[in-house]
């Protein structure tokens, strides 16, 4: 099967981005949703139009310096001067949440009275960032260039993650609370994290900011906050850039609902509230300015139509290699999708629309990045209206994968094991829409249930997988 290049980020993201806009925004909802004081109703109205086909330059402060920063943190790099900089990243999936966290970090540090070399890093590769809509349509309201240009990407680095750990001071997390593998050598000097306490870390991240939230960026911009003055107009060397400020907002909008009780933690809400009077949104109502900011963000994150099966499963893909007891696969690597598409779609977008086709597709993009094991999650409504969940677990093995056929099904059955005894009630077993059976290796599951997402399963099918023996 020949596979296309992935097309550039507008060519693949503009009919998403104009389906992303709610047709049902007047046009104060519209001027609210640009960076743009209320009094130009005209210009805010333009000024608000979605990205033309041609790349954007960034013209907004926090644009140029970020540009200037990662330009700064480069060259330190490649002199092997760079002892002084902390690289601050987010997860792997580098969602909204995750980008902007790292940028809110990295702004404060280099902000402060005594200012701390540190550049934001989004730990994939630039054209995977473009699977994300939600984060182009963000970052042209903030002013800045398209296609993420302003921004560091694990691409851009121009040594492995190993060697660069060995010429920096260390790294903090944003939005995740242990290192991927590969930053394993690095030190931890600060985290910030919403997901569950897993104990690293202790000795060196100050502060080590753990706690629950809906989105991380609260947890930064209440830091970042606490290091200013009480007054609403106080600074660092500055003021806060309100392209940053109004980032943030939208972030915590869209990773709280709206700030639904059930979506928040009270300090979703205490640090919206103390930002909002620096943004130029200050003089309109609060609380429905954060929906606005939410229905905005919310319809781009899901205006996934244009992508195909491989680009969903590696739109929020989220793996590493796992250290087992098995004395002869000592290194699993692991991986978890999450799409709100269903499986049953997914096929659809297939070039045949068959189920086989869609594990060909799976195989070969675990093979490119040589993953043993994958897990697609969805979630989506179904015809009956009701939201609805799928687990697909596939174990790879032969040729070009480390697993034969023997090794392969024990560690499938382990995992199998893990997920039948995880205590999630009316899990059913997918069928096939052509009602053949699935091949060896496979399983998928379909279910209801609130809490059992990506967060829930990944430490459950990791620690099945370090405890697996061979």
């Amino acid at each position: 099967m020949r596979w296309p290049q992935l097309l550039s980020s507008a060519a693949v993201l503009l009919p998403a981005l104009a389906a992303a806009r709610p047709a049902e925004l007047d046009a104060r909802d519209q001027i609210l949703l640009t960076s743009t004081p209320s009094s130009a109703l005209d210009d805010a109205h333009d000024s608000a139009r979605i990205p033309r086909d041609e790349p954007e330059i960034g013209t907004g402060h926090l644009s140029q310096w970020s540009k200037q920063n990662k330009a700064d943190f480069l060259h330190a790099l490649r002199n092997n001067s760079a002892s002084d900089w902390v690289v601050v990243m987010g997860n792997e999936a580098s969602d909204a949440d995750s980008l902007v966290s790292a940028l809110a970090l990295s702004y404060m540090y280099t902000h402060l009275p005594e200012p701390r070399k540190a550049v934001a890093l989004l730990q994939r590769e630039e054209d995977a960032l473009d699977l994300r809509p939600e984060n182009g349509l963000a970052l042209h309201y903030a002013r800045m260039s398209s296609g993420h240009r302003d921004l560091l990407t694990i691409d851009d680095l121009p040594m492995k993650p190993e060697e660069v750990s060995r010429r920096i001071e260390g790294i903090a997390l944003v939005d995740h609370n242990v290192p991927l593998s590969v930053w394993a050598g690095a030190k931890v000097v600060a985290i910030f994290d919403h997901h569950d306490d897993r104990g690293y870390a202790n000795d060196t991240a100050n502060p080590r900011i753990i706690e629950r939230s809906g989105s991380c960026s609260s947890l930064v911009t209440r830091y970042m906050l606490d290091q200013l003055p009480d007054s609403a107009s106080s600074s660092f060397h500055g003021p806060i850039p309100k392209e940053l400020i109004e980032l943030i907002l939208r972030t915590i909008a869209v990773d709280t609902s709206g700030l639904k009780k059930d979506s928040s933690q009270p300090v979703d809400l205490e640090a919206a509230e103390r930002i909002f009077p620096r943004s130029t949104w200050r003089n309109r109502d609060f609380k429905t300015s954060m929906k606005l900011l939410d229905k905005d963000m919310s319809a781009s994150r899901k205006a996934l139509d244009t992508l195909d099966v491989r680009s969903l499963l590696r739109r929020d893909w989220k793996g590493d290699v796992i250290k087992t007891k098995s004395s002869k696969h000592s290194m699993i690597s692991l991986g978890f999708a999450s799409a709100p598409v269903s499986l049953e779609e997914q096929i659809e977008r297939t070039p045949e629309g068959t189920a086989p086709e869609w594990f060909a597709i799976e195989r070969a993009w675990t093979s490119e990045i040589q993953a043993d094991v994958s897990v697609a999650l969805t979630n989506f409504r179904g015809d009956d209206g009701e939201k609805h969940r799928q687990l697909a677990v596939v174990v790879a093995h032969g040729y070009g994968h480390r697993l034969h056929d023997g090794s392969a099904n024990r560690l499938f059955r382990a995992i199998v094991k893990a997920i039948e005894d995880s205590g999630v009630e009316g899990m059913k077993k997918w069928k096939r829409p052509d009602g053949k059976k699935l091949l060896p290796r496979r399983a998928v599951w379909q279910y209801q249930s609130d809490f059992a997402s990506r967060k829930y399963w990944r430490p459950i099918i990791e620690a099945s997988v370090r405890e697996w023996e061979g």
